[in-house]
């Protein structure tokens, strides 16, 4: 599912979370639920934070978020808890003097996550890892989360005796109700468990407001509604979804205000005691789904006001009390807006392609140019005074730079597209790095610095000329970059299996361990200044990285401050296929 839809049905999520608050609050005079108002806020206010967290881009702003959803799951716990056990007919952990005591523990602890920088009582590691946020808790945080799982169940289990305690009718949907409860604490007990499916199962914890929606059907097939009749209506009626809901026959049994002017709107008039195979006759693909009592999606258009807009229509089976084939309801969502925001990044990128073509051939082709006559000057240079020659280094500098700048640019821009194809062939590799060696001569005789070709001759590697090329040009030329007057580059290969390991090592400054991880991220640029002063827009590596993993392989670097760095990428070797 894309970044978009995802957010949309977030979004959707969280306001049908509001609306199960504004039913639970109509009642919050009766026995528990009063809690129970307190367990859905923090429910919408974890969602809010969710999807904040997953708008964010930097780090502090996610880990923000991520303490406000700790700071809510904490706080629902004591509300669950007050919630059972007042519904069940204990008075114990009623008195004010334990509520107040419950609520203290349980803010003291969220305090922790706010304080954990300072403390590190909380998070043993916090990394963003691809855009998400990443983390790992300490054995006090798992030990207290392992405690509350254990509340939750606790609760669980009392409601679960109360319920077989209720009217027969009423019993077997509140099984119902009381499984899918369940789901959010089964998905925070997965995240513990495995955190690194925490980046895809965020989402899925909003969704469980989808879930709740399920509960308020099960409760209208059950007729809850009958005995409050202005509740059902202030329910659905507040939707801003077409509901639809048919029974076995094919017959529409029930709808919402919402459905019903829509389909006044497009000229169907009352639709309550129809048959949905006439009144969805211009939507074959939705008919059939309410025919086969099968849960889908499809998309849908209509004209509305003269206006074709276009709809998003999920259907779900009606199965109650294990009875199958009971009905279906449809829920219709308007996506016009959506679409046409598709659309329009859709025309956007295509100019933007546009753009770069022109870019590549305006810009590229007269760098090239000033990069050929300068570099004819720096082969003569020594027929110019020592003023001349200055200016000539200090020109061929700023032009190679910018040249190599464009280049990794276009190129991470290529690299971007979907479409973009690598042509793969037999190289011998001794052949294309004295190439891209020879390439850099001037660069690396500048310095002083030798660069030295260790690669056997009969070495081969299975890639992309101009891909490799590129990968093995940007290497050299970090290799140079920070690498002092008078110190050496090297390029050797070890095959192994069906790949070949290529490395760069230079006698050069070196990395601290902290820059050495921020290398390959795609969060930011990194770039400093070489031992010469020279300059970049860190795009080199990050190029590289794409092409090393769009032919198969991999890219990491070894280096300690003051003693050089080593940078390995793999390719696949030995002949074709």
């Amino acid at each position: 599912m894309n970044s978009t839809a995802e957010l949309v049905f977030m979004i959707a999520s969280l306001m049908m979370t509001g609306i199960i608050l504004f039913f639970v609050y109509g009642y919050r005079k009766e026995r528990g639920v009063g809690y129970l108002v307190g367990v859905v806020v923090c429910r919408m206010i974890y969602s809010s934070s969710v999807i904040l967290e997953k708008s964010s881009d930097l780090l502090p702003y996610k880990l923000f978020f991520r303490n406000i959803q700790s700071t809510t799951m904490n706080l629902m716990v004591p509300f669950f808890l007050l919630f059972v056990y007042q519904l069940v007919g204990r008075e114990k952990l009623g008195r004010p003097l334990w509520k107040i005591a419950m609520f203290m523990f349980f803010a003291l602890w969220s305090l922790l996550s706010w304080l954990d920088p300072k403390l590190h009582l909380i998070y043993r590691t916090i990394e963003l890892e691809q855009g998400h946020l990443m983390t790992t808790k300490t054995i006090y945080s798992m030990a207290f989360s392992v405690a509350c799982y254990c509340i939750l169940a606790a609760c669980l289990y009392f409601l679960f005796q109360y319920i077989r305690s209720i009217r027969n009718d009423f019993r077997k949907p509140g099984m119902w109700v009381l499984f899918l409860s369940t789901f959010p604490v089964v998905l925070e007990m997965a995240k513990l468990i495995k955190p690194d499916w925490s980046s895809w199962m965020l989402p899925l914890s909003v969704y469980c407001g989808f879930t709740g929606t399920l509960m308020l059907l099960i409760m209208l097939r059950i007729k809850f509604f009958s005995t409050v009749p202005f509740a059902r209506n202030l329910v659905l009626d507040t939707l801003q979804e077409c509901i639809v809901v048919t029974n076995a026959s094919g017959k529409i049994i029930d709808s919402n205000k919402r459905a019903a002017d829509w389909f006044s709107e497009i000229g169907y008039g009352a639709i309550d005691g129809r048959h949905a195979a006439d009144v969805l006759a211009a939507w074959p693909e939705w008919r059939e789904l309410c025919k086969s009592m099968q849960q889908g999606r499809v998309e849908i258009d209509a004209r509305v006001g003269g206006e074709r807009r276009i709809y998003s229509v999920t259907v779900y089976p009606l199965h109650i009390l294990r009875k199958q084939g009971q009905g279906s309801i449809s829920l219709v969502v308007d996506i016009t807006e959506k679409q046409r925001n598709l659309e329009q990044i859709a025309q956007l990128n295509r100019m933007k392609d546009q753009l770069f073509t022109i870019v590549s051939h305006d810009i590229r082709s007269p760098l090239a140019v000033q990069f050929q006559l300068i570099e004819l000057l720096e082969t003569d240079r020594d027929r110019f005074d020592s003023d001349h020659r200055e200016i000539i280094e200090t020109l061929g500098g700023q032009i190679r730079n910018t040249l190599g700048m464009t280049h990794n640019l276009l190129e991470w821009f290529r690299s971007q597209r979907e479409d973009m194809t690598l042509r793969p062939q037999v190289l011998e590799l001794a052949e294309v790095v004295e190439e891209c060696c020879q390439l850099l001569l001037i660069a690396s005789d500048a310095k002083q610095i030798s660069l030295n070709n260790r690669i056997r001759l009969g070495t081969r590697v299975y890639a992309d000329r101009e891909a490799f090329g590129l990968i093995l040009r940007n290497l050299l030329s970090n290799a140079i970059k920070f690498t002092g007057p008078g110190g050496s580059v090297e390029v050797y290969a070890q095959p192994s299996g069906d790949r070949v390991t290529v490395s760069v090592r230079d006698s050069g400054v070196g990395m601290e361990e902290e820059r050495l991880r921020q290398l390959f991220t795609e969060a930011q640029f990194v770039s400093s200044a070489g031992t010469s002063g020279e300059k970049g827009a860190g795009l080199g590596l990050l190029v590289s990285r794409q092409f090393v993993e769009r032919s198969g392989g991999s890219i990491w670097a070894e280096s300690q401050a003051g003693q050089g760095s080593t940078f390995h990428f793999t390719m696949r070797g030995g002949a074709e296929g």
